[in-house]
């Protein structure tokens, strides 16, 4: 009777053991996470942007009442991107229409009709990226051009140009809205120094610096 209990009992144990081992056998491990690949800022791009720019601007020994020249900028860009790591570096360049000529007071009955047409530059771009948004900074060489026109009256009246080089620094943050189209907000710096104007204006020397402040949109390749 006790050899029976004990090949029953034997018989109990070994059939639970397998079941339990069959029973583990079944029992499906979870897939791994998805991994999510992060945003790449490599890459060229082309955009537009658009904004408003505050020219500063003085003339030594002018007999007209000169002050600030502001206005519309509108234009376009285009550049390169190198990611490494969170650190992005670039190059890119601008030009851009801006409007704000305006007409200045003299010795009666004289005024002067004076403003910058476009803006220019070419940089260097550094900045850190944190998947999608990219802060920024920026720095380069700036053009810009400078008009003016001086009426004495009756229709009589001398017009002078230049082109102005100098500097230029700002920054700004991007976001990457798809893995094509990238918005931004920039703040731009530029100072062109003292220039005479070329021709018979009689204004001297001119000094310029400017900042602007932009939205743009890219498509990125």
């Amino acid at each position: 009777m006790k050899l029976k209990l004990m090949l029953a009992a034997s018989a109990m144990a070994f059939l639970a053991a397998g079941g339990a081992r069959a029973a583990d056998a079944v029992v499906e491990e979870p897939p791994p996470p998805v991994e999510i690949p992060l945003f790449t800022w490599t890459g060229g791009y082309v955009g537009v942007q658009g904004g408003y720019g505050w020219a500063n601007i003085g003339v030594d020994g002018s007999p007209f009442a000169i002050d600030n020249l502001n206005g519309g900028v509108f234009g376009g860009y285009a550049g390169y991107n190198w990611q490494s790591d969170a650190w992005v570096f670039g190059g890119e360049a601008d030009i851009n229409g801006i409007w704000n000529d305006q007409t200045f007071a003299g010795p009666f009955p004289t005024s002067v009709d004076i403003g910058t047409d476009w803006l220019a530059s070419i940089r260097g771009r550094v900045g850190y990226a944190v998947d999608r948004t990219l802060i920024f900074a920026t720095a380069g060489v700036g053009w810009t051009e400078a008009t003016s026109d001086i009426n004495f009256g009756g229709g009589a009246t001398l017009s002078g140009s230049d082109t102005f080089v100098g500097w230029t620094v700002g920054g700004g943050v991007e976001y990457a809205f798809t893995d094509n189209w990238i918005g931004r907000v920039e703040y731009r710096y530029y100072d062109f120094g003292d220039k005479d104007l070329d021709g018979p204006t009689g204004l001297g020397s001119l000094n310029l610096n400017t900042s602007t402040l932009t939205v743009g949109a890219a498509y990125k390749f």
